[in-house]
């Protein structure tokens, strides 16, 4: 049975999602809201058969949906929220679930409390190469992971069409809504927590950003694995270039290109060997992925993925790292918690 959303959010990654909802086998389009008049008309012209509203209370009250797909800016998302399980809703929302730590628990503890299936659209996690790390990573293919490099380095223009501006005037930019996916996916693929990061963020001199556009961390994880992390969004070349090297006690796994490119190699190799991998077109089919996850999970009443409680964990962490870099302090995950109240909500 196909789930019936309504689509919350026609910017560039609500368009993404229309397309998507418009040919899956789970999910179907039941209506759409925007509060740009142009956006709804150009919505419209697309999808001439999808009713269109002008405020999420008018299409919570209007459409049919059976879900609400929230792709707004993480701002005033409690009240959002609470709107929406108030009317008795399932959520999946883009990250982050909000813009501050204290309101993405809120919304944690708001879902809870009415039983509303919630969910954060962290759909790297179903990248065909996140996959393959996280699964020789668990069956330890090349022994114990000892430690791992992370390197996105990009010279973003936030002024190309098709990227939403509001990350060139929001504070921890790069952070926020880069690197959360990154740290997110250390997580994930490692299947272990972060005990302590120590974080350093910063703007150069020729950044088109407002706020802090570099972020450099170390992860001491749980059992004492090390992970190294450098993500930028102004670097100086064009040239996107990408590395996630996890060096275990028996050779190394090597994500070569972002989105793709898994190689590995034991520890007498001469070279690194290329892994096959499913075709995956990025933010298309990791995407799919997670809607029919998150359908499968709203309609056998199960915990759905990237939960609230598990987000919170990531975004913690990225609040965390910012706390240290303007502390200089090394922060104790276990500590950050306790101090900002966050263990009912983990």
């Amino acid at each position: 049975m196909s789930l019936g959303f309504l689509l919350v959010g026609l910017g560039n990654r609500g368009g993404q999602w229309a397309a998507i909802l418009a040919q899956h086998p789970a999910a179907h389009l039941v209506a759409a809201v925007d509060t740009d008049p142009a956006r709804r008309a150009a919505f419209a012209t697309r999808y001439p058969a999808v009713p269109t509203y002008a405020s999420l209370a008018e299409g919570l009250a209007k459409s049919k949906a059976q879900a609400v797909l929230l792709v707004t800016p993480p701002v005033d998302r409690l009240a959002q929220a609470e709107a929406i399980f108030a009317a008795g809703l399932p959520l999946l929302a883009e990250k982050p679930l909000a813009d501050t730590l204290e309101e993405a628990a809120a919304i944690v503890r708001a879902a809870e409390r009415s039983g509303s299936i919630l969910s954060v659209g962290l759909n790297f996690r179903y990248l065909a190469v996140t996959q393959a790390i996280r699964d020789l990573v668990a069956r330890e293919a090349f022994g114990k992971p000892g430690f791992g490099q992370f390197i996105y380095q990009r010279n973003r223009d936030g002024m190309r069409v098709g990227l939403n501006r509001y990350p060139l005037t929001m504070r921890h930019p790069m952070m926020l809504e880069q690197s959360i996916h990154h740290l997110d996916l250390i997580r994930f693929a490692y299947g272990r927590e972060v005990a302590r990061i120590q974080c350093r963020t910063w703007n150069p001199a020729w950044s088109m950003y407002a706020h802090d556009a570099n972020v450099s961390c170390l992860l001491t994880l749980e059992d004492g694995m090390e992970v190294d992390y450098l993500g930028t969004w102004t670097g100086g070349w064009d040239a996107l270039k990408f590395q996630w090297r996890t060096d275990c006690a028996g050779g190394v796994i090597v994500q070569r290109e972002l989105f793709d490119d898994l190689a590995t190699a034991r520890t007498r190799d001469e070279a690194l060997s290329s892994v096959a991998l499913a075709p995956c077109v990025p933010f298309v089919d990791d995407s799919k992925a997670l809607l029919a996850a998150f359908a499968a999970a709203v309609a056998a009443g199960t915990p759905p993925p990237c939960g609230g409680r598990d987000h919170l964990r990531t975004l913690a962490l990225c609040w965390a790292g910012l706390e240290s870099t303007a502390s200089g302090a090394r922060i104790e995950l276990a500590e950050f918690y306790g101090r900002h109240r966050l263990e009912d909500a983990l």
